[in-house]
């Protein structure tokens, strides 16, 4: 994933004063454009004039700001007359970092620090960063700002896709589209269950039979038991999945919820396996992005995993807070639904992680047939994030474990079909039980703490890291 950032480099309003500047103020930007583009994940979009008047301010703001850039970085490497920085923020495209570079012979912490407290003064966020760029801390925000400020961007003007109701009565998984459009830009799409059903039997039969045979290729297992699980009801959760992927396409959305209980588990089949492959960087048709899939209507779950995409561009998973292994510290991890099997390898290679990945009948609490997808997640680091709200007011509970692999055996403490991540708990169970507001749960490879906590602070929700 590319993310974009303008870079606004400010001077003395002096002319000739800026004349004696420009040389440094122009190598400094160069030099953050070359190294922000070295990590392969921003491209620069360098303002073309060093901004030395009230008029420039506007003028290069403007311009940046129809860029299509995910946030934008202030170059103050000197001192700028401090109203020039605010001008341009009241003109361009936020998030915005002011960046300052470590020469005692120029006073550019000096004007870092007024242009900060300027744009704070007048009700503007910007965040602050002071060192050389060759400084891993230094990089680390920088590109920690890239990934929260893409996310916050990218967010606005997004569709939601909410397909059937709330699920079993959880009202922790149910939206308020007015409060997702004033607070994140994100309009929520209804759509009727019915119209998987109504689509999957307009399905042809080539790309099911292409998508059959490709599982059967590549999973590790089917365990066709003549009655739940047949050829039939696996080919018929095929024909959902590629229903759902019309209807993605058809309402153009970006990310979706969908009820499945009871409804569809009860009288049709599951759909694990569209949410599986959904979430995933692959499908039968090969490589893509990862769609953000969440199951049983829960859209601030939904929400969660696409912010987590955003900000990694990595897939994301979906599970319930199972089970506490006590004797072992560990926390249980599992979802009747799907879990991207790109944690069952972590590979880029599909073949590696599906030959770990497993189809079982779904299990007796619900009626319909078709499959559960079963896999123990490999072993890694994973940041945790969940959002959840008090009446209008947004919350989002962060943390981070290390996930341990086990036995397939371990899943018969729990639910054998189901697909499972074990963390070994860091932190006291009791502490995270009494700060977790939903019963569900997301999860990205990696640590995105920093990311997940500059995002919070973006849109004003509160972060409760752990």
């Amino acid at each position: 994933m590319i993310r974009r950032l303008g870079l606004l480099s400010f001077s003395d309003g002096r002319e000739r004063v800026h004349k004696d500047l420009e040389g440094r103020i122009l190598q400094v930007a160069s030099e953050i454009k070359k190294t922000l583009e070295k990590t392969g994940e921003i491209e620069v979009i360098q303002a073309d004039r060093v901004i030395y008047t009230s008029a420039l301010a506007k003028e290069e703001a403007k311009k940046l700001a129809c860029s299509d850039i995910d946030g934008t970085l202030f170059n103050i490497s000197v001192f700028p007359f401090p109203n020039f920085p605010v001008i341009a923020a009241e003109n361009g495209k936020g998030p915005f970092l002011c960046y300052s570079p470590p020469f005692g012979k120029l006073p550019g912490l000096v004007g870092l620090l007024a242009a900060a407290g300027s744009l704070k003064q007048v009700g503007l966020k910007c965040e602050r960063v002071y060192g050389d760029l060759s400084d891993e801390t230094v990089m680390r925000r920088l590109l920690a700002f890239s990934r929260s400020a893409t996310a916050f961007n990218r967010l606005k003007g997004s569709i939601f896709g909410l397909i059937g109701g709330r699920s079993i009565g959880m009202l922790t998984g149910a939206n308020d589209g007015a409060l997702w459009h004033n607070k994140f830009g994100v309009d929520t799409e209804h759509i009727d269950q019915l119209e998987i059903i109504r689509l999957a039997d307009q399905i042809s039969q080539e790309p099911v039979d292409k998508a059959f045979k490709w599982l059967k290729e590549n999973l590790g297992g089917i365990a066709f038991d003549g009655k739940k699980l047949t050829e039939e009801t696996l080919k018929y959760q095929i024909r959902c999945s590629l229903a759902l992927k019309k209807i993605v396409q058809d309402h153009k959305l970006d990310f979706i919820a969908v009820k499945c209980h009871y409804e569809l588990s009860e009288y049709y089949v599951t759909q694990c396996l569209g949410m599986t492959f959904f979430n995933d960087p692959y499908d039968w048709d090969g490589p893509k992005d990862p769609f953000v899939f969440s199951c049983e209507a829960d859209a601030d779950g939904a929400l969660t995993m696409q912010i987590l995409k955003l900000i990694s561009g990595k897939p994301v998973l979906f599970f319930d807070v199972r089970h506490y292994d006590q004797k072992e510290g560990l926390l249980v991890f599992c979802n009747c639904g799907g879990m991207s099997s790109w944690y069952a390898e972590r590979s880029e290679d599909p073949k590696q992680n599906l030959k770990k990945v497993h189809l079982y009948p779904t299990i007796s609490k619900y009626a319909g047939g078709g499959a559960h997808v079963q896999f123990v997640c490999k072993e890694g680091e994973m940041t945790l994030a969940r959002l959840t709200r008090r009446l209008n007011e947004y919350e989002m509970l962060i943390t981070k474990v290390n996930l341990k692999r086990y036995p397939l055996e371990k899943l018969k403490e729990t639910v054998w079909e189901w697909p499972h991540a074990f963390a070994p708990l860091e932190i006291e169970f009791d502490k995270l039980i009494d700060k977790m507001n939903a019963n569900h749960l997301h999860a990205v490879e990696g640590d995105y703490v920093s990311e997940l906590e500059k995002f919070c602070g973006m849109l004003d929700i509160h972060p409760v890291i752990l």
